[in-house]
């Protein structure tokens, strides 16, 4: 669990419960000491990769480029506490100053690109938990920009998805542990609309669909003949 999630985790006693009842061993990190291991020590490589995950024209990524253009000038030297500082001064804050808004995020969202770049095809797949539709798009800035200026080691084909809430309720209905009044109920808590699936035709050609799609509409694909995939 990174620490800037971790921060956002523990505003709420029920998602410290929620943690605490995994199954499994937790692996709690500091993005100040352990994501620079994941870039053998380059801090301009992630400044950049933190850049990157975050919405072009944001606040927190307009401080990075700013810190970014003076280190590869020489004009200033990378300060050793400068990814401390990005936190308490690249977001703004929420909740009375005790969280930073989509610092969670941004890294979560590094950190599924750091480890597979350090630990390769040892990664077999890493699921991120959102229905915040930037995600998706800011996946494609870092493979955009990764490829374009060889950032990081991460193949096209990679094993980092998104379990989004419309992802979650097609699973949970297609398995039978939830029925149609209930999948109505839950989508509408979201206010969830848009939808990106592939539907699989006849002769296996397959159309990408990226819609808004009321919940009656998105029943009536999971209850339907169609071979369909939600993508998001």
């Amino acid at each position: 669990v990174p620490g800037w999630v971790y921060a956002e985790i523990a505003q709420s006693e029920h998602r410290l419960q929620y943690i605490s009842s995994l199954p499994r061993p937790l692996l709690y990190l500091d993005e100040a000491t352990d994501y620079l291991p994941l870039v053998d020590y380059h801090d301009l490589k992630l400044m950049k990769v933190f850049a990157n995950a975050t919405s072009p024209g944001s606040k927190p990524h307009r401080y990075l480029k700013k810190q970014i253009q003076e280190a590869e000038s020489g004009s200033v030297d990378i300060d050793d506490e400068w990814i401390r500082n990005y936190y308490e001064n690249g977001f703004d804050s929420k909740e009375e100053g005790m969280i930073k808004k989509n610092a969670g995020e941004t890294s979560i969202l590094a950190l599924a690109f750091l480890l597979v770049h350090h630990y390769g095809n040892k990664i077999k797949q890493i699921s991120i938990s959102t229905s915040d539709f930037a995600v998706v798009e800011i996946k494609k800035k870092i493979m955009d920009y990764s490829s374009k200026h060889n950032l990081l080691n991460v193949p096209t084909i990679n094993p980092i998805s998104f379990l989004s809430t419309d992802v979650l309720l097609a699973r949970a209905f297609r398995m039978g542990m939830i029925g149609e009044a209930e999948l109505i109920r839950l989508r509408k808590s979201t206010h969830r609309k848009r939808v990106i699936c592939t539907i699989r035709n006849n002769d296996d050609t397959v159309v990408t669909v990226d819609t808004m799609m009321e919940t009656g509409d998105f029943l009536q694909l999971l209850k339907g003949n169609e071979s369909y995939d939600i993508i998001f």
